[in-house]
C-alpha cells in the first residue's frame, strides 16, 4: 500500500543542496519542540472545558470530567504529526533535498513510504480523535443554589435538573459486572418529579465513587432523606408527576 519511493541520485546531499545544510540536530531538535508543543494542548483543552462549564451562571460547587480524556488528542497528535509537518514544511521552504535525504533514510529503515503512511495516519487517527475529543468540551456537572446542570457529550445546551422538584434521593454502593460480580462504587442517584434521574457522578469515570463533598451538598441543597440501596437497579422506578 506504501512502497518505497525510488530516486537515483548522482550526488551526495551536501554537493547538491542549494541552501546553506542546517547545522546537525537542527530538524531533530525542531521536531521535539513541536512535539512538545502539541502536548501541551492538553491545558488549553482542559481549561476550554472549564470555560465552557462557567458558561451555566454561578455555582456552589463544579465538577470536571477526569483531566485523563484531555490526553488522548495532544498525545496521539505529538507522536503522529511533527515527524511528516518538517518534512512538508522543508520542502515549503526550498529545502527539497534535504526533505528528501531525511525521506530516504526513514524509508530504508521502514521499508515502506513512510512519509505517505504517517500522513495518512495522522488524517485517519488524529483527526477522529480531535473530533471526539471537542465534542466531550460541554461535559460538567454544576450545582447551585436552586439547581442543578449537566452539560452532556456532543450536547450545546446543559440538561437542568430543579431542587424543587427533586422527589428521592439514594445511595447506592455500587454496581454489576457483568458477570454478574459486584463492584463497589458509592453514587448518589436522585429522583425528580418529571420522572427523570441524575446521578451525582454523572461526571465520574464510572468506576469510581462520587466525591464526599459532592454528596453531601447534594443531600443539604435538595433536602432529601437519603435512602439507600445496593446498586441503581435496586431502586424502585419513581412514577413521573404531572
Amino acid at each position: 500500500m506504501a512502497p518505497t519511493r525510488f530516486r537515483a541520485t548522482e550526488h551526495s546531499y551536501v554537493e547538491s543542496q542549494k541552501p546553506e545544510p542546517l547545522a546537525t540536530g537542527v530538524v531533530e531538535s525542531a521536531m521535539w519542540a513541536l512535539g512538545i508543543g502539541i502536548a501541551l494542548l492538553f491545558f488549553p483543552l482542559r481549561e476550554l472545558n472549564h470555560w465552557w462549564a462557567s458558561r451555566d451562571g454561578s455555582s456552589i460547587l463544579m465538577q470536571y470530567p477526569t483531566p485523563f480524556i484531555w490526553a488522548f488528542l495532544p498525545g496521539f497528535a505529538a507522536l503522529a504529526i511533527p515527524w511528516p509537518l518538517t518534512v512538508w514544511y522543508l520542502r515549503r521552504v526550498g529545502r527539497w533535498e534535504e526533505a528528501d535525504a531525511i525521506e530516504d533514510d526513514s524509508d530504508f529503515k521502514g521499508r515502506a513510504n513512510t512519509y505517505r503512511v504517517m500522513k495518512w495516519l495522522s488524517i485517519g487517527v488524529v483527526a477522529p480523535v480531535a473530533l471526539f475529543t471537542l465534542l466531550a468540551i460541554p461535559i460538567h456537572l454544576s450545582i447551585g443554589d436552586s439547581e442543578i446542570r449537566v452539560g452532556h457529550y456532543a450536547s450545546v445546551r446543559p440538561e437542568r435538573f430543579s431542587m424543587s422538584q427533586a422527589r428521592r434521593l439514594t445511595i447506592i454502593d455500587g454496581y454489576r459486572l457483568k458477570d454478574g460480580s459486584f463492584h463497589p462504587a458509592k453514587d448518589v442517584i436522585i429522583d425528580f418529579a418529571d420522572g427523570r434521574r441524575l446521578r451525582g457522578n454523572q461526571v465520574g469515570d464510572g468506576g469510581t465513587s462520587i466525591p464526599d463533598d459532592v454528596m453531601q451538598l447534594l443531600i443539604t441543597e435538595t433536602g432529601l432523606t437519603p435512602e439507600r440501596a445496593a446498586t441503581a437497579e435496586d431502586i424502585p422506578a419513581a412514577r413521573a408527576q404531572r
